[in-house]
């Protein structure tokens, strides 16, 4: 049997969830009402199941099985569930709770923190099918000036432009929990450096003062993360001068859309091309349009016009030789077909967990071609 390693090693966490026959540390959460759920793909054999920190190994027999391909929690098990009502409150507490879409209940649960974390396990095991989901086509010809710096060698900036999901929000290593998991940029950001044989300058991130980068003119990759929770496309319009142009990045990762779900396709995309136009003035960074994952369907007010917008961004990029886009949103859409939205999120509503920000990472790499 696979032996599996109980902490967060980057390589495990990026490996492709479409390649090969192995998912590693897939996140489930059984609600109260749940004792059997689908995984991405059905389930040949189990190498482990753990806590989501890592700190507790769950027996087969005991605490789960294996039922035509689906995981099983048994009676009894130790692991954790979400009572139901923690997922459906009946009355309004703030900062624990949504107004609910679904028929009959009033509120959805929410929770920043470690709030959903906590009431997940992970699992790794073997599969025998194939990737029926989307394929994620590499765009190196879209990102060559940036590519082309790493493989000579040169001093690099990368730099990431968003909202919360983007600042790595409810990721472990951001909430300060095992297995203190990176947040998606960062991820990416390493991996790069890991591949061309780069150190990385982590100079800016999220919420921090904004600041200059200092040169070295080494074999540096730079890390800028001036992503801002909350903020939606009119704020990336706004600031897009000093949060980008300033740094005069060689790539930059342009990630709205969750909070701009009320705004219809024409009107985010007249700000995202307002926001790629002052780029493409004033830098001569190359441009990866990342299309936002969905916000959970039972959250009211959040579930608007996302889904649209990965194909208008698809449409627009088409036109420019150094803008990509990155179908994180066909990507989470498919897993949904397997998976209900609480196994994949950091808080229930709005944010990926984990296992969802390491899509993030392998969607942007494998645009890179990796």
């Amino acid at each position: 049997m696979m032996q599996i390693c109980r902490k967060y090693l980057l390589e495990d966490y990026m490996a492709p969830v479409w390649n090969g026959d192995t998912v590693l540390h897939e996140s489930v959460m059984f609600r109260e009402d749940e004792h059997a759920v689908r995984l991405v793909y059905p389930i040949a054999e189990v190498y482990g199941v753990y806590s989501a920190d890592f700190q507790t190994e769950y027996k087969e027999g005991v605490d789960w099985t294996v039922e035509y391909g689906c995981f099983v929690r048994l009676p009894g098990s130790r692991m954790p569930f979400m009572p139901l009502s923690r997922f459906y409150p009946s009355e309004h507490e703030n900062g624990k709770d949504f107004g609910c879409t679904e028929a009959g209940k009033p509120f959805l649960g929410f929770g920043e923190g470690d709030t959903m974390i906590r009431n997940q396990v992970v699992i790794s095991y073997r599969h025998e099918a194939a990737w029926n989901g989307p394929v994620v086509p590499a765009q190196t010809d879209k990102c060559a000036r940036f590519l082309d710096k790493l493989a000579k060698g040169e001093e690099a900036t990368i730099l990431f432009y968003g909202d919360s999901i983007t600042t790595g929000a409810n990721s472990s290593g951001r909430v300060g929990v095992e297995p203190f998991a990176q947040s998606f940029p960062e991820m990416v950001t390493a991996m790069l450096a890991k591949e061309y044989g780069y150190t990385v300058s982590w100079d800016v991130q999220p919420h921090e003062e904004m600041k200059q980068i200092g040169k070295t003119g080494g074999k540096v990759l730079h890390y800028v993360n001036t992503a801002v929770g909350g903020m939606d496309s009119n704020w990336g319009v706004a600031n897009v001068e000093s949060h980008v142009n300033d740094y005069q990045p060689d790539l930059v990762i342009l990630a709205f859309g969750m909070n701009d779900g009320h705004k219809t396709r024409e009107h985010y995309m007249d700000l995202t091309k307002q926001i790629v136009d002052s780029m493409r003035k004033n830098t001569d960074a190359d441009i990866i349009l990342l299309a936002t994952m969905l916000p959970h369907w039972r959250a009211a007010g959040f579930f608007g016009h996302q889904i649209e917008y990965e194909p208008a961004l698809a449409d627009y990029a088409a036109g420019y030789d150094n803008v990509a886009v990155a179908p994180m949103t066909s990507v989470h859409k498919h897993l949904l077909r397997r998976k209900e939205y609480y196994h994949m999120t950091g808080n229930n509503v709005n944010h990926p967990n984990d296992f969802l920000a390491r899509v993030y990472g392998m969607v942007l790499m494998a645009v890179m071609g990796k």
